[in-house]
């Protein structure tokens, strides 16, 4: 599907939040998965723990199942071949099988009744094989192995959406749940070895390094429409973030998801990271001056939770959020994005009718895609503010080489 991006024009935001941007250049190249830092929030759930078992088990099933396949069409080729070369023998009589071999080599009539012995022999072997040892109904179990398990882990990915960033649902029934499900699967499957184990384990992080990668160059760094590409990119990726896109679209065409949660997606990205980070709200963002008592974004916060449970969503009208802020009314949804800390998290994304990606970003993405925390002209003055905000969020600790770039 084609992707739309754009940005909102800098002359659509007031004056005082244009200002002069500052320019860092590097450039940094994603293209190895790493394993983030060992913090407390940042590690997969034991419900994610239970997805990474059903994918390895998998793998170990789907080379059993690979290697038993080839052993089959390897038997039934023999099969086949020793069955029409004894059919033709008994049509033609061994005496003329004879002549038939004599003129590529001589051979005695010993020697070809040998030769038809063996072949006896053979297609003898190839059967008593195939009832001892049952590769076909190995190979039916494997297979079946593959599809339990591919089910139990496209429902747990369904269930707690853990491809993504939204926070992942740990409660105890759930867990007992598909740890009871995983038992049962792995109950009735072929044992199976640590070499198999060890091979599947080398087959699935062969698979995860074969992952598209999105390389970002110091051109595409200064180039806006790559940027938004890039971002855009990096948003169908993750799949909660698409998620939480379609139910906002579903809900109302009018909400924006922000740019917190893509924040982290891209950060994640930009760090290597195998596993996401988890996010503490889905905000949600609309500007309706028509309707800005809370209980509408109540209303709203409501549906979304029926369109997907797990996510925590926090809905807030712009048109009255001037009043938490204490600055004036906002006149515009742009100008309330213009008005967020810092210029790495003031943008905010939707869906449109046709599945394009479309953002509001008053300032870029230039210091989001250089791991940069700058912040925006209307906290010029609050830099405290954004101070103890990275602080608190750990921002840090999470992504190590995000660059703080504040005055003193």
């Amino acid at each position: 599907m084609v992707q739309k991006s754009y940005t909102t024009s800098r002359d659509t935001i007031p004056e005082e939040a244009k200002g002069q941007r500052r320019i860092v250049l590097f450039s940094r190249e994603t293209t190895q998965l790493v394993h983030p830092p060992l913090i407390d929030g940042r590690q997969g759930s034991r419900i994610e723990e239970y997805l990474r078992k059903s994918i390895l088990l998998k793998q170990v099933m789907s080379n059993k199942a690979r290697k038993y396949r080839a052993i089959n069409a390897t038997q039934n080729f023999a099969t086949v071949a020793i069955s029409s070369l004894l059919l033709f023998i008994g049509f033609s009589g061994l005496e003329k099988v004879q002549k038939y071999i004599s003129w590529v080599r001589p051979i005695t009539h010993d020697g070809a009744e040998l030769a038809f012995n063996l072949l006896v022999f053979a297609i003898f072997v190839v059967g008593v094989l195939h009832l001892v040892f049952r590769f076909s109904e190995k190979q039916s179990s494997a297979e079946k192995g593959i599809a339990a398990l591919a089910t139990l882990a496209n429902e747990i990915e369904d269930t707690v959406t853990s491809k993504g960033n939204l926070v992942i649902s740990e409660e105890a029934s759930r867990v007992d749940l598909v740890r009871t499900r995983y038992e049962a699967i792995a109950e009735n499957l072929p044992a199976n070895s640590d070499r198999e184990f060890l091979q599947a384990k080398r087959d699935v992080a062969s698979k995860e390094a074969r992952r598209p990668t999105i390389t970002i160059s110091p051109q595409q760094l200064f180039d806006e429409d790559q940027q938004r590409r890039i971002v855009a990119s990096i948003v169908l990726g993750s799949r909660a973030v698409v998620d939480a896109l379609i139910a906002l679209r579903s809900t109302d065409k009018s909400l924006f998801l922000g740019g917190g949660m893509i924040r982290n997606v891209v950060w994640d990205y930009l760090h290597g990271y195998g596993s996401p980070t988890q996010t503490d709200d889905v905000d949600v963002i609309h500007y309706n001056p028509a309707d800005s008592e809370k209980r509408h974004d109540e209303a709203i916060q409501m549906r979304l939770a029926t369109l997907v449970p797990n996510a925590k969503w926090s809905v807030k009208n712009q048109a009255r959020m001037h009043i938490s802020n204490s600055e004036t009314a906002y006149t515009s949804l742009e100008h309330a994005i213009s008005r967020w800390p810092e210029t790495a998290t003031a943008f905010i994304a939707r869906l449109d009718d046709s599945g394009w990606i479309e953002f509001v970003a008053p300032y870029g993405f230039d210091d989001l895609l250089r791991l940069l925390i700058v912040n925006t002209p209307a906290f010029e003055d609050r830099i405290e503010t954004i101070r103890a905000r990275v602080e608190a969020k750990q921002w840090q600790r999470f992504w190590p080489r995000l660059k703080i770039i504040l005055p003193d």
